[in-house]
Formats: structure tokens, C-alpha cells, sequence
């Protein structure tokens, strides 16, 4: 459906991306819009194709100077051609099924100065132009830009081109969510030292956000996770615990209350310190000890029925080490209940789009921004008063084949949910949040032998 733009018309919407790249190209007024949201000029328009006769996006579309013809993908699909011109980095490539001859979409065209309404003004104004855009206008190609000197864009490797910033933390930072302080890096590039001193940077600030709900956890753990966690793991008097990366503690003293020999652990020294002061002073039979879930040489191997570990592994650089040590520390047919960020839906490569932006009513997300999902690595961010920390995301993939190759089986998978009673108590937090898409997941394992 084709929208006229308002009298006072916004600059066209690739005309404005071009402008930031090509110094001299004219910002021709939109014209029209298509969805209501940007503007676009009769340049990049919708054009006809001379085969099927319908109309396609300018960019789906070559020119034959051969046969005169436009067509579209559809009549000839294209190949991408890795070329790296203004703010792209690839064309669409179409083999002539008439001449032979390879020609590219109108918006590398225009960028070497091969299109249409490029070539020669004459045939314009003896209406012999192929282009029959969408948009009826007098002298549509007005104002005409051409490049000085011929000229070919940068070639670049496929994988160069497919490498695209993804515009989901731009989004991020602008609606103030979160803080990034790097590019997404392989786990190897991060340095494991860093890592803990960060964390022992941050986990001031995590007992001291969580000082009024020291004993529930966050609203997230204490509404989603916790109760599909609870019921996952059932009745665990008289079984042996290990809440692996404990944090402040509130978990493992949950379950000490609920009958189990709890043992926590976690590599921050403040957080470990903080466990050690609550348990002296209100006595639960709680351990804990400083330590990586990579190398933990003070627990006997089988010691353990369970090892529990609450979005932990968002924040654990070798996961796979991580995973294997967990397994040798468990009994035969142990089980290993562990939640974490969603990896799909909770990654740091994922936004609810709204509109407005500073909207507090949840319902007003148009759609959930997933992008860039198998960029799996790490990331330094911060958010709120928090100091930057690493967080690592990984596929769903990734965390099966970690899983397996430690030993495990995959029992069950949760995608837990806020209950209606909490969603009503909490409606800023969890309304049209939580319950409409899955932010956390558990996955339930056992020790395979």
C-alpha cells in the first residue's frame, strides 16, 4: 500500500544514507512511504519489471543497457557479489539471460553511475527510460547525481560482507538498557584474570542492590526463574548440594532451609565473605568456598547428588571446562539443574522495539529484535550502577554439544514464565514482558555414567 508522505516531507530515507558516505549527492524529498514509517524518493522507488510486469524494491532490480529491459530477482535471481560501496557490502549480480553480460542492482548502479537515468538524458526526455516507477511524477529523475570519474566499489570477502553491525545495540544504549565497552570477542581474546577482577569490582554493587531482598534474589529470579526452578528440582531434604557460583548466597540458604547439605561456591571473594557473615550469623549448615567451577581441587569426585547453578553461565568464560568439572564432582545419575539467560530471546543481541521509546506501559513493544544469534563470544557491558563486566553468549547448540561432551543428558528443557497472581503485582516488571516471550531457561541434566 502506497502512503503519501506529509506536505512538509522528510528527506528520502536512502538518499539520507547515501548523503553520510557521498559528499555532493542531493537529498531528494520522499515522496512516498510504503509501510508509514520512512520516506523514499521516486529514485528509490518501486520500478516495474519488463518480464512479470510487477513492481519490486529498486535494490531487487537491474538494468540491460543491451535489450533496454529492467528485471526483477524473481524473472533472474542474482548471486551476491561481496563489494563494499557506501554504507553496503555486497550488490545483487545478475547473469543477462539475453546478452550474457553480468549487470548489478539499480543501488550499485547508481553508485557507479550505470543507471538508467544516468546513462544518457536524452532518451529521458524522449520517454524511452526502461524505468516505469510506482510513483506517477513530471520528470521523476530530477535531481540527477553521477559519479565524476568511473569508478568500482572496495572487493571485499564474502565473509567480510556477511560481517553486519548489528543495530540492536545501537538501539540498546540509546534506550539506556545497557552499556557496551566492546565488540563481541571470541572467549579466548578475553582474559581470564580480567574476568574475576571485574567481578570482584561488581559484586560491591550486587550485594548492595540486592540488600533489601538479600534472601529472594532479583525480581527476575524471585518471580521467573525461582519457581519453575523449585519445582523442577523438587524434594531435596537430605541431599547433598552444590550451588555452583552462589553469589550472595540466597539460594543456598533456601535450600538448607528446605533440608539439604548445602555447599556453595564462587570465585569473588566479597560475595564468598558476604555468604560466610550470614551464615555465622543465623547458622544453616551452609560451606562455601572461593573457587572456579573450572578447577574445583577441594571437592572429592562423586560427592555431590546435585549441582544447582542460577544464570551463572552467562558469566563463566569456559563453559566446556566449566561443564566437565560439574560432572566429575556429581554422584553416578546425578542431576545438574541449571538456568540461564535464553539464548535466543535473553541474549545481549536482542531488544523489544517500542514505540514510543520511553513508553513504561509493556504492552506498547511492538515485536521482540533478534540479531546476530550465532555471533557467540563475549561482551563488556554495564548497566544501571553496576561497573562493566564480561558476559558471554552462546547457541543453544554450543551449550547441547557442552553438555554432552561433559557427560550429560539433556532431561528436560523449561522456559519459565511469571503466574498470573505475580504478573498482577508486579505489573511494570512483568506484564507483557516475561509472559510473552522466554528471557531464562533451565535446562534439567543427569550424569550420563
Amino acid at each position: 500500500m502506497l502512503i503519501p508522505s506529509s506536505k512538509n516531507r522528510t528527506d528520502c530515507f536512502y538518499c539520507q544514507d547515501i548523503c553520510k558516505k557521498e559528499e555532493n549527492y542531493p537529498k531528494r524529498k520522499g515522496k512516498y512511504s510504503f509501510e508509514g514509517l520512512v520516506s523514499r524518493c521516486i529514485w528509490h522507488s518501486k520500478f516495474k519489471c519488463s518480464e512479470c510486469n510487477k513492481y519490486f524494491h529498486f535494490s531487487y532490480l537491474c538494468w540491460c543497457p543491451n535489450t533496454n529491459k529492467v528485471i526483477c530477482g524473481r524473472c533472474n535471481k542474482p548471486t551476491l557479489y561481496p563489494v563494499k560501496f557506501w554504507n553496503k557490502t555486497y550488490a545483487y549480480a545478475f547473469k543477462c539471460k539475453d546478452c550474457g553480460e553480468t549487470h548489478f542492482d539499480l543501488l550499485y548502479a547508481e553508485y557507479l553511475g550505470k543507471h538508467p537515468w544516468q546513462v544518457d538524458k536524452g532518451k529521458l526526455y524522449n520517454e524511452e527510460s526502461p524505468l516505469i516507477p510506482i510513483i506517477k511524477a513530471h520528470f521523476p529523475w530530477n535531481p540527477i547525481w553521477k559519479p565524476s570519474e568511473d569508478r568500482k566499489g572496495e572487493e571485499i570477502t564474502l565473509k567480510e560482507a556477511l560481517q553486519l553491525e548489528s543495530p540492536i545495540h545501537c538501539l540498546i544504549e540509546q534506550m539506556g538498557i545497557v552499556n557496551f565497552h566492546s565488540d563481541v570477542l571470541q572467549d579466548r581474546e578475553v582474559d581470564f584474570s580480567e574476568t574475576k577482577r571485574r567481578w570482584e569490582k561488581t559484586s560491591h554493587s550486587w550485594i548492595q542492590n540486592l540488600q533489601n531482598n538479600e534472601d529472594k534474589g532479583d525480581a527476575s529470579r524471585e518471580f521467573i526463574i525461582d519457581p519453575a526452578l523449585w519445582k523442577q528440582l523438587g524434594d531435596i531434604k537430605g541431599l547433598k548440594v552444590l550451588d555452583a557460583g552462589c553469589g550472595n548466597g540466597y539460594l543456598s540458604r533456601q535450600m538448607a532451609k528446605k533440608g539439604a547439605e548445602v555447599t556453595g561456591i564462587d570465585f569473588s571473594k566479597h560475595f564468598i565473605g558476604f555468604c560466610k557473615r550470614k551464615e555465622k550469623k543465623n547458622p544453616l549448615g551452609c560451606k562455601f568456598f572461593k573457587g572456579s567451577l573450572t578447577d574445583m581441587p577441594f571437592f572429592e569426585s562423586e560427592m555431590f547428588d546435585l549441582v544447582v547453578s542460577n544464570v551463572v553461565m552467562v558469566d563463566v568464560q569456559d563453559y566446556r571446562t566449566a561443564f566437565k568439572e560439574i560432572n566429575r564432582v556429581l554422584k553416578p545419575k546425578g542431576r545438574f539443574v541449571w538456568s540461564n539467560l535464553h539464548p535466543v530471546f535473553g541474549s545481549f543481541n536482542q531488544i523489544f522495539y517500542k514505540l514510543p521509546f520511553d513508553t513504561q506501559r509493556n504492552e506498547e513493544r511492538i515485536a521482540v529484535m533478534v540479531d546476530r544469534y550465532f555471533d557467540s563470544g563475549a561482551m563488556l557491558m554495564s548497566w544501571g550502577k553496576l561497573k562493566p563486566i564480561w558476559q558471554f553468549h552462546r547457541t543453544l547448540q554450543e551449550y547441547t554439544q557442552a553438555l554432552n561432551q561433559a557427560g550429560f543428558l539433556i532431561r528436560e528443557i523449561i522456559e519459565p514464565h511469571p503466574s498470573l497472581e505475580d504478573i498482577k503485582e508486579n505489573p511494570r516488571t512483568l506484564a507483557f514482558d516475561a509472559d510473552r516471550i522466554a528471557i531464562f531457561i533451565i535446562y534439567d541434566c543427569v550424569k550420563a555414567s
